[in-house]
């Protein structure tokens, strides 16, 4: 499996995407987290396969129940698109607890919206803190994290 998961991302990397999306496949069949949630990527973005989001959240549910923080944050995202702000903070949350830096940032500013959940600037804060704070975080995590507690503490 290890071997074609590398192929499948040599494959990606190279652009031949129909072959990635087949050894993903092959890979997610066989119970590998990433390639379950590399699959799921594809499926959402429409890569080497056509979009497909009620496959893209099929993937990413199997990939989170395998422990995946990512896939819980592309679940939350999924949801955010359709306007389903409060799945969309459940799944965030579910993110967090994974110790995902960046969901904290999402959190937060749905937080600060008031989207799905009730508007709290202390919890948005407290998040933000915390995304901070993580060593799972990316680098523009870290930027949107400073730029939106400059903003609240205004």
């Amino acid at each position: 499996m290890a071997g074609d998961e590398v192929n499948a991302h040599e494959a990606w990397e190279a652009g031949t995407l129909a072959l990635a999306f087949e050894l993903f496949s092959i890979c997610a069949a066989q119970g590998s987290e990433g390639s379950m949630l590399d699959l799921g990527y594809f499926y959402d973005e429409g890569i080497g396969t056509p979009q497909d989001k009620k496959q893209a959240m099929r993937w990413y549910k199997k990939a989170y129940r395998l422990g995946s923080s990512s896939a819980a944050s592309n679940i939350a995202v999924l949801y955010r698109e359709q306007g389903r702000f409060s799945l969309s903070a459940e799944w965030f949350r579910r993110a967090v607890h994974l110790q995902d830096g960046d969901a904290e940032v999402e959190l937060a500013k749905l937080l600060i919206a008031g989207k799905g959940v009730r508007k709290s600037l202390s919890a948005a804060m407290e998040h933000l803190l915390n995304a901070l704070a993580s060593d799972r975080i990316t680098p523009a995590g870290i930027e949107e994290a400073e730029e939106l507690l400059r903003q609240i503490q205004r």
